[in-house]
């Protein structure tokens, strides 16, 4: 028996189950002492125990990680990792020189049942933003990944109650969490054993003692490209949902407009026929420039909002509106009316996106007006804006979330049996945005709804 000040290295078994030092390395087969060495880890709780040995397979270490033994090295043993050890629990957590970005989506689970390496961990990953869960049994791990989707987890791999091994594959059974990165880390070094954990589907395998900086930086660059993944699959969603609900709009008018060619007496059907067909060719054109703008963005896969702004009349363009859309108020005998006591409405705008804003209002109106009723729209000009009111005097809605109302799925059609997306106004806010304008809404129910937006003059 090879004694130190602050360590032991067992070749045999104590007499009065009794180790001196902070670390205690278990230096023969344990196969044949499984109750003698549980005996002597129950009556040392304030030391750590390791085992040192040539046989890495999975049984193995599953019969380690029940007696509560913290780390398996190889034998004959390498003094430095005794060194690392001390080192490791008397070194400073983290090098604060790296900035990170705070991910604020992103959410991982520890499972250690060592609370010191679950506060070092805790302490490493802090400053980057991430929601944390620590977990000292990996039961509790498991009841998270069966009911919660997490971002990673980082499992350890010596635990008494279920090995990271046991765990990870319990966790890639779940709905939730079947295709969840894990990543090891644990003092077990050996091919095998890594191999272990990439073959039940670890995204890697970190061996302590790690540099804090260097898990650090592995951690946030894997959470940095989910964040990004799951922001580029949104947008492409989001690309999908706004061209579908801003070809609603023209596309109804063109359905309303055919019906009305449909019922008209033969008298009359030439002339009227003119009219509705440039109609349909305007509505047409409509589409063609949405379609253009949004499969613009996508190419590019930026969400953000670019304008090419040309100077317009915002009165010609309201009025240009007014006639794309007049088609949806037939079946609700819906007039619109245009107030202006602006005599020049000039500025400076994307007229595809402004044309955009003023539809998406216009239906929206429509849609949530009673019948035989009006929608105004009211142009008016301050020393710095151009106002432009559309008001309904319908249905109205409940403004309790004010807050949230112009964010984007947000959508109250479930309320009046109404299909959807909850995009509109989330689409004109960024619109009016961009154009370092401001849009806001007034509504009470049953008596209207009000939104007002800004464009700079």
């Amino acid at each position: 028996m090879i004694t130190k000040e602050e360590y032991i290295i067992l070749d045999k078994l104590p007499i009065n189950n009794h180790v001196s030092g902070k670390l205690c390395i278990i230096n023969f087969n344990i196969k044949s002492y499984i109750d003698k060495i549980h005996c002597l880890i129950e009556s040392n709780p304030d030391t750590i125990f390791w085992v040192a040995t040539k046989d890495f397979s999975k049984d193995y270490i599953k019969e380690v990680s029940k007696l509560g033994i913290k780390n398996v090295i190889s034998t004959p043993i390498n003094i430095e990792l005794i060194n690392d050890f001390f080192n490791d629990n008397k070194s400073d957590v983290e090098d604060k020189n790296t900035k990170f970005i705070p991910l604020k989506n992103s959410r991982i689970v520890i499972v250690d049942d060592n609370e010191f390496n679950v506060s070092l961990l805790t302490d490493i990953l802090s400053d980057i933003g991430i929601k944390i869960n620590a977990c000292l049994h990996p039961s509790e791990c498991l009841k998270i990944a069966q009911n919660e989707r997490i971002d990673l987890f980082l499992l350890d791999i010596l635990m008494p109650e279920m090995s990271g091994f046991e765990l990870a594959e319990k966790i890639k059974t779940t709905e939730l969490n079947a295709h969840t990165p894990i990543i090891f880390i644990s003092a077990i070094s050996g091919k095998e054993n890594i191999l272990n954990g990439y073959n039940i589907g670890a995204f890697s395998y970190i061996e302590k003692p790690f540099h804090p900086s260097i898990i650090k930086a592995q951690i946030y660059n894997l959470l940095k490209t989910n964040e990004d993944l799951k922001e580029e699959e949104k947008t492409k969603e989001g690309f999908v949902a706004s061209l579908t609900h801003d070809l609603k709009s023209p596309i109804n008018a063109e359905i309303n407009a055919l019906k009305y060619l449909l019922d008209k007496t033969p008298n009359t059907q030439e002339q009227t026929q003119n009219e509705m067909l440039s109609e349909l060719l305007n509505s047409a054109k409509y589409m063609k420039l949405i379609t253009d703008k949004i499969l613009c963005h996508y190419k590019q896969k930026n969400n953000q909002i670019r304008l090419s702004k040309e100077k317009v009349s915002l009165r010609e363009l309201i009025v240009e509106c007014i006639e794309e859309i007049k088609y949806l108020t037939g079946d609700k005998n819906i007039k619109i009316r245009l107030y202006s006591d602006v005599s020049e409405s000039y500025a400076n705008v994307d007229i595809i996106e402004i044309k955009r804003v003023i539809n998406n209002l216009l239906s929206n109106a429509i849609e949530y007006s009673n019948q035989n009723s009006y929608v105004d729209v009211i142009l008016s000009k301050t020393e710095t804006y151009y106002l432009c009111e559309i008001k309904d005097y319908g249905k109205g809605i409940d403004l309790k979330n004010y807050s949230c109302i112009f964010d984007e799925y947000v959508t109250f059609s479930k309320e009046h049996k109404k299909v959807g997306f909850g995009l509109g106004l989330n689409i004109c806010k960024s619109i009016i945005e961009a154009h370092n304008g401001t849009i806001t809404i007034n509504s009470t129910p049953n008596k209207g709804t009000s939104i007002v937006f800004s464009i700079p003059l």
